[in-house]
């Protein structure tokens, strides 16, 4: 850790990022802490914040049993990160001061946080300028939490926004107010979320969307609001969805051609169903009442029956 936040000859200072990797959790704020101390001791306080206000990245990986981030102390040290990426801390479950410690959070990324289910650190701070929200190998399970936290970045700052779900193996729905984010959202990437089974119909309220990516969910059709993204790039793939030609996927406006004709298919065939229905119907009529027709001679035998019966009674 100490040597991750010291000079690294590996990663050339210019780049501007700190890696920190460790595997216990109580040491990371502890190490924190003793840092400072020990710049203030060493007289290296203007040296090393000179130094620290450069670097705008910074990567945690591999605290597996973090549960919370010491995000004061880090921003206290790092004050000018632009983008964070966690990797692999299964165990982390509290981000509630992340935009309030880095309010110039440019890229969030957080990859293999099984205990992370849903996005309410949002709702503590709003972001100012997050452009790119990365979510991959995460816990999320959709909850009416969402919606607040949606809600308060949907009122934020924020002009273009990218954001990426993959491998949640456990998110089946996504929240209605994303219909909220449609002055915000430029691009949207579902990929590899298997009990993904539907997308709500507020997803037509997202007008400046962009790029619409959706790989291998259990997507079966499309809502019809999503017509309403007119100038969406859409890439769609996966065993069970139903979809159109490769050559009528690339946008809304494009598929809508290839949806109509489709929909004339099934309204010609069911006229013509009506058709046959009706002929067949006769042809049964026909053949059930006509002199030669199985039922008229039902009729006609049961008849005779009933009539030699009320005759030998007589």
């Amino acid at each position: 850790m100490k040597r991750d936040l010291c000079e690294n000859s590996r990663i050339p200072r210019d780049y501007g990022i700190i890696h920190c990797t460790g595997f216990d959790p109580a040491n990371l704020s502890e190490i924190l802490r003793s840092l400072s101390v020990l710049i203030h001791e060493m007289d290296l306080v203007d040296e090393v914040r000179l130094r620290a206000n450069r670097m705008s990245k910074l990567v945690l990986r591999y605290y597996r049993s973090l549960t919370e981030l010491p995000l004061d102390e880090l921003a206290a040290i790092f004050p000018n990160i632009s983008e964070l990426v966690v990797y692999h801390c299964m165990n982390l479950n509290d981000m509630r001061s992340l935009f309030s410690s880095f309010p110039n959070l440019i890229l969030l990324k957080l990859e293999g946080c099984h205990d992370i289910k849903s996005l309410d650190f949002f709702s503590h701070a709003p972001p100012r300028g997050l452009q790119r929200l990365d979510i991959n190998d995460c816990g999320l399970v959709y909850s009416p939490s969402w919606e607040r936290a949606i809600q308060v970045l949907s009122q934020s700052d924020i002009v273009d926004l990218q954001i990426g779900i993959r491998n949640c193996k456990e998110l089946q729905l996504l929240p209605p107010s994303i219909g909220l984010l449609g002055a915000k959202l430029k691009f949207l990437f579902l990929m590899n979320l298997p009990k993904l089974t539907q997308l709500p119909a507020e997803i037509g309220n997202l007008q400046n969307l962009r790029l619409l990516v959706i790989k291998d969910t259990n997507i079966r059709h499309l809502p019809q609001e999503i017509g309403r993204l007119k100038g969406c790039q859409m890439v769609l793939s996966g065993d069970k969805m139903i979809c159109p030609p490769k050559c009528f996927r690339g946008s809304v406006k494009a598929m809508r051609p290839y949806f109509a004709r489709k929909r004339l298919r099934v309204f010609k065939s069911l006229v013509r169903l009506a058709i046959l229905f009706g002929r067949s119907r006769c042809r049964a009529v026909e053949r059930l009442y006509m002199p030669d027709g199985i039922g008229y001679k039902r009729c006609r035998e049961y008849f005779l029956e009933t009539s030699c019966k009320h005759a030998r009674k007589e």
